[in-house]
């Protein structure tokens, strides 16, 4: 029988959350809010949190504790991160209309405002300090201003959110943009986690041995180790990805 949501899976290496099958939680500092939690570190060996937030009828409002990094990226409508101690012109306070994103340090407190409707990504990570290197400090921009740079993959472009060669960041996001059916080169095995976040198109993900078809909207965990690919379908796809770097794993 096929029911709403039978394209979720959970495997031994992954997770796979439709928009049919994810389930909203609750905060007590997110009165009204759709909150999901697509990945939190209770689902080992997951050492990150990824979450969607979408406002309701009217604004949402609160403050994110320090203590953790975040990265903040705007899916819909139009959000406001202000920071505070930031030497910005408008005294802080950074504007996330779609595709507007926003890296914050743990040393930071930032407070967060979704218009009615609104709806961004959040992701939640302890920084893992490396000697001799400095944390990196707020970086904010726009997807749509960045250069999409040709891969060895003819029609995949990426854009980098954060700098990939800036040793500071303990993670990196991406944007990834396959044209009409273009497939990654290989089945990628690394030591490396991933949170995908799908923002157009579609496909067929290769997950530790299963074919699974993707669309806008979907999120993919995928842990340390395992097989993975994409090809995308005949209107392309892109994704958002998280993934941890530059440190040893321990």
């Amino acid at each position: 029988m096929i029911v709403p949501g039978d394209r979720g899976r959970r495997g031994l290496a992954y997770t796979l959350l439709t928009p049919a099958n994810r389930y909203m939680s609750r905060l007590p500092s997110l009165p009204g809010a759709q909150y999901y939690k697509l990945v939190t570190p209770r689902m080992a060996p997951a050492r990150f949190g990824q979450y969607l937030v979408v406002a309701g009828d009217a604004p949402l409002e609160w403050p994110i504790a320090s203590g953790f990094e975040h990265f903040i990226f705007g899916l819909s409508g139009d959000a406001t991160v202000t920071v505070a101690g930031t030497q910005e012109s408008d005294g802080g306070a950074f504007a996330l209309s779609d595709g507007g994103y926003l890296y914050v340090g743990p040393a930071n407190e930032p407070a967060l405002r979704l218009d009615a409707g609104a709806s961004v990504m959040l992701i939640k990570r302890r920084y893992e300090p490396w000697p001799g290197i400095a944390g990196p400090g707020v970086v904010c921009g726009q997807l749509g201003a960045l250069a999409a740079t040709p891969t060895a993959v003819p029609g995949l472009t990426r854009r980098e959110l954060l700098d990939p060669a800036d040793p500071a960041f303990d993670f990196n996001i991406s944007h990834m943009e396959f044209g009409p059916d273009v497939a990654l080169a290989q089945i990628e095995i690394h030591d490396e986690e991933h949170g995908l976040y799908m923002t157009s198109g579609g496909g067929l993900y290769h997950l530790d041995g299963d074919e699974l078809q993707v669309s806008r909207d979907d999120f993919i965990y995928m842990a340390p180790y395992c097989p993975q690919g994409f090809r995308a379908g005949p209107e392309g796809g892109s994704y958002l990805l998280y993934k941890d770097v530059y440190r040893d794993g321990f």
